[in-house]
């Protein structure tokens, strides 16, 4: 808005009135100016850190699932060696009888 478009509005709608949607179209036009050089790119930076942990977190459920099959297939593995260990006593006990 320039100046003979200020003073025109003042002229038309009176000072109080003309001022106010001055200063109302002042804030405006900094609040755009606001959000396009600082409030998108910290956005854009928010977002793009977002996308590294939603990643990060896939890896992460990756890891888990195999650590959960590696530590099934142990315990598969120790119990079987406890039925080895139990079958082995319970022939000692047999032969000190």
């Amino acid at each position: 808005m320039d100046l003979t478009t200020m003073a025109g509005l003042i002229s038309n709608v009176g000072f109080p009135i003309g001022i106010t949607i001055i200063i109302i179209y002042a804030l405006y036009k900094s609040f755009n100016v606001l959000c396009d050089k600082v409030l998108k790119p910290l956005m854009d930076r928010f977002l793009k850190s977002l996308d590294e942990v939603t990643e990060s977190n896939k890896v992460v459920t990756e890891s888990n699932k195999i650590l959960v099959e590696t530590n099934a297939s142990f315990v598969g593995n120790v119990n079987t060696k406890m039925e080895d260990i139990e079958q082995k006593v319970d022939r000692i006990m047999e032969k000190l009888k």
